[in-house]
């Protein structure tokens, strides 16, 4: 089935990065997801669980290490999950600010009960 000029995906894989800015933020989690899954899927994998296990173990350091406060750490950290993308393409940077946003929103509605590092 062709997409047409006007689908929500194919403007936000199009436009600036203000643009894309202004349109995660006032999107609910689910929404995000949907976006994150169906970028993935066009582009070809990882699948969702695998990317958002990728942000958790960045953000989560195995030796009790401060997480990355910078974009760019989690952006190399699931970069290789995508491969087949060129380098230059800036399509995995925006399929990580919609899986980011997923998961920020979905623990600011239930934080973790427990914290790995004084537990």
């Amino acid at each position: 089935m062709a997409r047409s000029k006007n689908d929500p995906l194919d403007r936000l894989l199009k436009c600036s990065i203000n643009e894309l800015t202004a349109s995660i933020l006032p999107m609910s989690a689910k929404e995000c997801e949907t976006y994150t899954r169906e970028m993935l899927d066009r582009i070809g994998g990882p699948s969702f669980d695998t990317l958002l296990m990728r942000i958790v173990e960045t953000m989560l350091p195995t030796d009790n290490s401060n997480p990355p406060r910078n974009p760019d750490e989690y952006y190399f950290a699931v970069r290789d999950l995508f491969p087949h993308v060129p380098t230059e393409s800036d399509v995995v940077a925006r399929v990580l600010a919609f899986a980011m946003r997923t998961s920020v929103l979905r623990l600011e509605k239930k934080p973790l009960s427990v914290c790995p590092r004084t537990c």
